[in-house]
């Protein structure tokens, strides 16, 4: 009797001792748990607080077969990347530049030459360009943009972040904006999809962009007027 009674007090208290241990144990794994969602929270409320990256947009992948690729733009910008811009001086060799990239990026892109494009516009707005091409030659169509004449360039805001400088101007242009189906001919039955071959469309837009260092002029981002 007195060894089984030794024995059960061993074995009592062996078991009390493994349930203080379990106890711990569960608090230790509580703890680590709790600490790990708490340095999740900071990650995540200091990653919240940065700021966000500029939003680039160009054609609607919805409607890229139709209207020229200023009309199938949406807006895009700098959001909050403008707040701490500051003011930076755009010379005429600036606006000249500005003018000329429009009527090169609209005829690269009546064209259909992505080649002349990648030359002329970021790589963010070159993926939305090739897609829109993508989708008219799924489609069967080519939207054609020809004689642009520019009216009016007015710059709006310039600033720099870093090496990099951005510029925003409103632009103005005239040009004959139609879409055509490629398996037609000229003067067939529906060779014509959209817009007309002879009068001219009037366009204002706003386009943004952007340089690194002393660099040619990219651009970067459109804003469609309302």
């Amino acid at each position: 009797m007195i060894f089984g009674a030794t024995d059960t007090s061993a074995r009592t208290t062996e078991g009390a001792e493994g349930e203080q241990a379990a106890g711990g144990s569960s608090s230790n794994g509580m703890l680590l748990l709790l600490m790990i969602m708490g340095g999740g929270a900071l990650w995540w409320y200091m990653r919240s607080r940065r700021t966000p990256a500029p939003n680039f947009a160009g054609l609607s992948r919805t409607s890229a077969a139709s209207g020229s690729l200023l009309a199938e733009s949406s807006r895009a910008g700098f959001g909050a990347a403008s707040a701490s811009a500051v003011e930076d001086e755009i010379t005429s060799a600036d606006k000249a530049a500005f003018q000329q990239a429009l009527i090169d990026i609209q005829t690269a892109w009546g064209h259909q030459d992505l080649a002349g494009l990648r030359r002329l516009v970021t790589p963010e707005m070159l993926d939305y360009f090739s897609t829109g091409l993508a989708e008219q030659a799924s489609e069967g169509v080519a939207n054609r943009v020809e004689d642009v004449i520019l009216g009016r360039a007015e710059v709006r805001e310039s600033w720099s972040e870093g090496a990099t400088q951005y510029a925003t101007v409103s632009l103005s242009w005239s040009a004959k904006d139609y879409t055509i189906a490629l398996s037609k001919q000229p003067g067939e039955q529906g060779y014509l999809v959209e817009g007309s071959a002879d009068l001219p469309v009037e366009t204002t837009e706003v386009w943004t962009f952007m340089r690194f260092g002393s660099g040619k002029w990219l651009l970067s981002a459109i804003q469609q007027m309302a």
